[in-house]
């Protein structure tokens, strides 16, 4: 084989190589642009399914001190994406303070004993709107158990709250008046009776109802009925104190429950009740108006007493108001030596 063969062989080897390193070059350039697009793709698919479904996810840093935030989460927070440099302090501030401590507890846990956390909070974004997330992960350590950063995913459940609140409201609460109803007012009761009697301190009830209000009805219509018992709750709801339950027991009757209250002290929250009841007027459909009162009846919890026996105390004290004249309140402790007389239920009204 002579010199020039061989020659042009090792040219055309050379050829060969250079055009084979070209074309697997070319095709691992193509590779990567396909997995670079293949990735900008899936973030982007990411990002949609994170906002379809209120997902977001955020990574805490712990030796750099750097929180890194997806998309969603800075719509969870109510933050443009990417407008700020998320810190620490932003999620702390953000939570509610009856919040904070349960997740401090939790990210505490998760970096101590490797637990990873599963709560619900309650947040606030920069133009005051509450919304619920379910926060949820965990702790990453090195091989010696030092922490080095947190995760996890963030989930706006505000509407399921909102859903699962207005159904516990609708449950415990009556839709006309918006007070508690008869059935969260006799647990509120029971437990509060078991309070008590541990702490020895005074519980005090008062069963209400709006004079003649059957009258009321049958002459200026049930409509003005409503009316009647929506203000009556109103002036129920803002005369007692925080702590105290006002609730509605059924039809226009209404009922007061004043933990750690004598009947004596109960009495003045209820005859300011009673006046300011009085002082309304409400517009009639022939122009005029008229006005209404109502009759209260209290009852204070006695030794070995029940629930049932102490609202029926307090049930013969608002007989016993009626029988009065109506307009006024009677306390348990006045009319337990006085019989109520024949035809009672019949004035009850």
């Amino acid at each position: 084989m002579g010199p020039t063969l061989i020659l042009g062989g090792a040219v055309l080897l050379a050829i060969i190589g250079v055009l084979a390193g070209a074309f697997f070059l070319r095709r691992e350039r193509q590779r990567r642009r396909q997995a670079e697009t293949d990735a900008a793709e899936s973030r982007a698919l990411m990002v949609e399914v994170q906002k379809l479904a209120r997902i977001g996810n955020w990574e805490f840093d712990l030796i750099h001190d750097q929180i890194r935030w997806s998309e969603e989460t800075f719509h969870i927070f109510g933050l443009p994406p990417g407008s700020q440099e998320p810190e620490f302090a932003d999620v702390l501030l953000a939570i509610d303070p009856e919040d904070r401590p349960v997740f401090d507890a939790a990210i505490e846990q998760e970096i101590s004993e490797r637990q990873p956390y599963s709560i619900d909070l309650r947040i606030r974004t920069p133009e005051g709107t509450q919304k619920f997330i379910h926060a949820q992960g965990p702790a990453v350590h090195d091989g010696s158990g030092k922490p080095l950063r947190l995760i996890g995913t963030l989930l706006d459940i505000t509407k399921r709250k909102r859903e699962q609140n207005r159904l516990a409201t609708a449950a415990s609460h009556d839709s006309l008046t918006g007070l508690a109803n008869r059935g969260y007012f006799s647990n509120e009761l029971e437990y509060t009776i078991r309070v008590r009697r541990e702490s020895a301190t005074p519980l005090s009830v008062c069963l209400c109802d709006v004079d003649r209000f059957k009258q009321v009805n049958d002459t200026h219509g049930h409509a003005a009925g409503d009316e009647v018992i929506q203000a009556f709750a109103r002036c129920l709801s803002e005369g007692v104190r925080h702590g105290d339950l006002a609730a509605r027991w059924g039809g226009d009757e209404f009922c007061i429950l004043f933990p750690g209250t004598s009947a004596a002290s109960a009495g003045l929250s209820v005859d300011r009740i009673r006046q300011k009841l009085a002082a309304i007027r409400f517009p009639a459909s022939d122009g005029s108006s008229f006005g209404v009162t109502g009759s209260f009846g209290i009852a204070e919890l006695a030794a070995g007493m029940s629930s049932e026996e102490l609202m029926e105390a307090a049930d013969r004290s608002l007989y016993a108001a009626k029988q009065r004249g109506r307009n006024g309140l009677m306390v348990s402790q006045d009319v337990e030596e006085t019989e109520v007389t024949p035809g009672a239920h019949e004035v009850r009204c």
